[in-house]
């Protein structure tokens, strides 16, 4: 699964520690849906104070989350936002009422302070990955690759 592949607007330039999550094999006899928890940090840095706000543009999947495979999907959650080293909340950007670190599909979230969006220089956050397999989708015969893919893109916040 790919995450995110690095994407920079005018002037802030975002980085991931970790571009590519691998599950490695599974079994058939695995009857586990869930496929962990895997952690990436995710780092935004701009010249001058600039408003945050992020989205994750991959396939959508029924329900909540993003496709992986042709069954499953996975979420994406921030976890311990800062900006300028200071925790911050997230929220929707056109709701601040709806704060959340979770990143849905067709959704952006911005960092605020005070419920306002807040500027700053430098953002960082674990954004968690939590994967999940219906059970038939585990139960293939033959080799059978699963991918998920997308990417973070800074938004305009103004």
């Amino acid at each position: 699964m790919i995450p995110a592949a690095p994407a920079a607007n005018a002037s802030c330039r975002l980085f991931l520690s970790q571009p590519l999550i691998d599950y490695g094999q599974m079994r058939p006899s695995e009857k586990s849906a869930s496929l962990g928890r895997r952690m990436v940090r995710l780092s935004v840095v701009c010249p001058e104070n600039s408003v945050i706000a992020l989205r994750f543009q991959g396939g959508a999947a029924d329900g909540q989350g993003y496709r992986f495979g042709q069954r499953g999907s996975f979420s994406l959650t921030f976890q311990h936002p800062q900006l300028d080293g200071k925790p911050v909340e997230m929220a929707q950007l056109h709701n601040h009422a709806e704060r959340s670190g979770q990143l849905q599909p067709g959704q952006s979230l911005v960092a605020l302070v005070g419920g306002l969006p807040a500027k700053g220089r430098t953002f960082s956050a674990q954004v968690h990955i939590d994967t999940w397999l219906p059970s038939a989708a585990i139960a293939v015969r033959d080799k059978t690759l699963l991918e998920g893919s997308g990417r973070f893109e800074l938004v305009p916040a103004g």
